[in-house]
């Protein structure tokens, strides 16, 4: 039989390993032998507090100071845990209690119980200001949801070029480590976990082990902390983004498949995120981008048809989806919001297809009375369908949306090559969004002109692009129908279209829409017979305007804008090259703050009535961002009192030299 000292040795082998289940068997074993070894308790106290088991090693940590009071082992070792458990008053009394009976001779151990007494006090003190320490349990989790909150779709799309790529920093884990008490608190609430995200680069070894610890934390229950709700519980993974998922092996693909669909996905997935966008880009790996969005496509109909909400696809590539649109909402009957996210200019092409998804629907005629002649009406099939983003795609499935199969559309987002397909949806009553950019100058030329009145009486966010005739040919008639109101209009979008000053002074102006806050006339071009677009005459609540790449835009210009937007914060004019500098000083100097009188200020106590500190209220102008990189005629000597008079960092200036444009490489920065 081994002696305690052997089993002693091998406890403290296994606790070195990181084995701590092993190390406290073993300490115990070895305590049955020589139950009064203070060492032995002292050990498996450690063990204990290892795996968390913070009351058993409380109590052998209290044993090592029955069994030996002169120690400062058994009082230290305690008051770390108490610390640990948040009882950092009974860590403080343990410790003074320690600090009266160690010896003065224990020089080193006293001076151990001090700097702990030191950290319990101000942990303790920091404990008693902090609000998570006197917050409900209910609140402190809302909270932790709040800073957890998932990021939005453009993270995962490739909206941006060149894009960077975010890090990854995962904000529950972080959280974790914060204490022990938080800890165990998010470890053990399900709510926390109902987001898995799984990565095909970062997570290529240890997906299937993430997908495991994910669903055992979603689909555990909680003892003690809340009271029980009347409501359904919201467990399980509800949102499931799998990020470089063309990277992943198919075994590991079909493995966390098929580990959802084990812990009851069916039942609690609502919004999937299916992105290639970051990871390789070779013919081999878009070749794997079909296959794996086929096949999740395949597993959401046959475990998720009834739940879905949210489904998107996101890819590098451009999109090519084979089915009729209509098709995918009535195949997922509670799905609200179809997100196709592509790359218009990619050479890669993602076919997106799969065996329940037709090309074509077949309308369903109502029931008709056998003795009338005249054919039945066409009953197109209703859908859930609020969002529709397709961005980057070429529609090969010639069947058109119907209207009537989106009664309660309020969000389009197009940047499409196809545009007859989603042509009908243009008309759709009531929607709050419409980012249209479609291409084919002879389908927008033809096709019938949407009924605006209905689609843009709430209309909050309009962008339109794509084809030289469509932003016109849509102002215009929005003009023809009174001009039609924009209420509820605060950001508009008209980069790269070909525009007549009509188009801004009767559409946009205060009063007709009295909330824009946002205007992009980036790229723009002067339709014939003008030669210079005209500002509205007033903008009044105008914050952010954009005139970059334009050749229209002057001093003039400028000076209009100073008058017309009286709250403007921001002005981008990037490659502007007939704007000086004097005009932007004048709209600067007009957005300075009033400062206040002299006389009406009353000087501070030991200051006088001179001081400056008193008198200026504010120092920099109200246009906070200025982007005026490429304008040539700018003169140094602007920048210098613009950088001046901005808030710092506000003025983003590069002046080239026209030598450089003869080979020459001199460039200066401000």
């Amino acid at each position: 039989m081994p002696s305690p000292g052997a089993l002693y040795a091998s406890g403290v082998a296994a606790y070195r390993a990181a084995t701590y289940d092993t190390a406290a068997d073993l300490f115990t074993e070895a305590i049955s032998l020589a139950p009064t070894s203070a060492k032995l308790y002292d050990a498996r106290a450690g063990a204990y507090d290892k795996l968390g088991r913070l009351q058993d090693g409380l109590i052998d940590a209290r044993e090592v100071v029955r069994l030996v009071p002169s120690s400062h082992k058994g009082y230290l070792r305690a008051a770390k845990m108490l610390k640990t458990a948040g009882r950092h008053a009974n860590a403080e009394k343990l410790l003074q209690q320690g600090l009266e009976r160690v010896p003065e001779e224990e020089i080193k151990g006293r001076a151990e119980l001090e700097a702990e007494l030191a950290t319990v006090t101000s942990e303790r003190l920091k404990a008693e200001h902090s609000p998570f320490s006197q917050l409900p349990f209910e609140i402190f989790v809302e909270i932790i949801t709040l800073a957890t909150e998932p990021s939005s779709l453009s993270r995962y799309s490739q909206v941006e070029l060149p894009r960077t790529k975010p890090p990854r920093v995962n904000t529950l884990f972080s959280s974790m480590r914060v204490s022990r008490t938080w800890y165990q608190l998010i470890k053990a609430t399900p709510h926390l976990w109902t987001t898995l995200c799984v990565d095909g680069v970062m997570n290529q070894k240890n997906a299937e082990r993430k997908v495991a610890f994910f669903l055992e934390r979603a689909n555990q229950g909680r003892v003690g902390h809340a009271k029980a709700s009347s409501g359904p519980p919201r467990r399980g993974i509800r949102r499931l983004v799998l990020t470089a998922a063309q990277d992943l092996p198919p075994p590991t693909f079909a493995a966390v498949l098929a580990a959802l669909a084990g812990a009851g996905a069916a039942s609690t997935l609502r919004e999937v995120v299916l992105s290639f966008v970051d990871g390789s880009r070779t013919t081999v790996s878009v070749d794997n981008e079909t296959a794996r969005a086929c096949d999740m496509l395949v597993y959401l109909h046959e475990h998720c048809r009834e739940t879905l909400d949210v489904l998107s696809v996101c890819s590098g590539s451009r999109i090519y989806p084979d089915f009729d649109l209509t098709c995918v909402y009535t195949s997922f009957p509670n799905l609200t919001s179809l997100s196709l996210w592509g790359t218009t200019s990619s050479s890669f092409v993602l076919g997106l297809h799969a065996p329940f998804l037709r090309t074509s629907f077949t309308p369903v005629p109502p029931p008709t009375d056998p003795d009338d002649p005249s054919p039945p009406p066409v009953v197109h099939p209703r859908t859930n369908a609020r969002h529709l983003r397709a961005n980057g795609v070429v529609f090969i499935a010639d069947v058109n949306c119907h209207l009537e199969s989106f009664p309660h559309l309020v969000d389009l987002d197009f940047d499409i090559i196809g545009a007859p397909v989603v042509w009908p949806l243009l008309s759709a009553p009531n929607l709050r969004r419409c980012n249209t950019a479609v291409y084919g100058e002879a389908h927008v030329a033809a096709l019938p002109m949407p009924d605006l009145a209905q689609a843009w009486a709430r209309l909050e966010h309009l962008r339109l692009g794509g084809a030289k005739r469509l932003a016109p040919r849509l102002l215009d008639e929005a003009i023809r129908l009174g001009p039609l109101r924009f209420d509820h209009l605060t950001h508009v979008d008209l980069s790269f279209a070909s525009l007549s000053s009509r188009h801004l002074t009767s559409l946009f102006d205060s009063g007709n829409a009295p909330c824009i806050e946002t205007l992009n006339l980036a790229s723009t071009m002067v339709g014939p017979p003008e030669s210079a677009l005209v500002l509205p005459r007033r903008m009044a609540r105008l914050r952010a305007l954009n005139v970059s790449h334009t050749m229209w835009v002057t001093d003039a210009t400028i000076r209009a804008v100073a008058e017309c937007a009286p709250r403007l914060e921001r002005l981008e004019a990037r490659g502007s090259a007939f704007i000086t500098g004097r005009p932007v000083m004048e709209l600067v100097r007009g957005r300075m703050p009033v400062l206040a009188d002299a006389a009406d200020v009353e000087p501070e106590q030991g200051k006088g009535e001179g001081d400056k500190g008193a008198r200026k209220a504010q120092r920099y102008s109200l246009v906070t961002d200025l982007a005026l990189e490429g304008c040539t005629k700018i003169e140094a000597a602007a920048v210098e009192w613009l950088k001046k008079h901005v808030r710092p960092g506000g003025v983003r200036f590069q002046f080239v030299d026209p030598n450089e444009r003869r080979g020459r490489s001199s460039q200066w920065a401000y």
